[in-house]
């Protein structure tokens, strides 16, 4: 699952589920329009997030088991909604916080889930971390990438600046 599946990051991370074989893959938008894109960018399913009822819809989508991996963009007070949506023994790897940088975290719904929580930014990467990163970008998605498998929309194209500022 992708909590905040509308973003640039958040469209890749559907279609690189998909890349990797995930059976089910499940993206939110709390925007009725942006939902309405998610499966074209691999989403078999798109849910709103500010709807209440959306960990009932994961779990019933995934016959009461949750998602295996849920990669959060949104965090906040979703966090303890995103435990609940995660199988036992799953992951959830923090991206984002477009929802909250804080919110309450049940560390007995955490520890009785048994959930792997990881926290990711690219604030604190070393120049060494970012080489390690393209090579396994190189190694395991621009096959896919340079075939058009994983893409991401354009939704403005410049000629160039001496084009625009000559149109000011």
């Amino acid at each position: 699952m992708v909590l905040g599946a509308s973003s640039g990051v958040g469209l890749m991370s559907l279609q690189v589920a998909r890349h990797f074989g995930a059976s089910l893959v499940i993206g939110s938008s709390t925007k009725a329009d942006r939902r309405d894109r998610l499966a074209g960018f691999g989403a078999h399913v798109a849910l709103d997030s500010n709807d209440p009822d959306w960990v009932s819809k994961v779990l019933a989508l995934t016959d009461g088991r949750g998602v295996d991996l849920l990669v959060d963009f949104l965090a906040g007070p979703l966090i303890n909604d995103s435990m609940r949506a995660v199988a036992i023994g799953g992951r959830i790897v923090n991206v984002g916080r477009m929802a909250g940088e804080s919110g309450t975290f049940d560390f007995d719904l955490h520890s009785m889930r048994r959930i792997q929580y990881l926290g990711m930014t690219f604030r604190t990467r070393t120049v060494e971390d970012f080489g390690v990163i393209a090579e396994r970008v190189r190694k395991d998605f621009w096959p896919a990438l340079a075939r058009g498998e994983l893409r991401l929309p354009i939704d403005v194209r410049l000629r160039s600046i001496a084009w625009r500022k000559r149109a000011k």
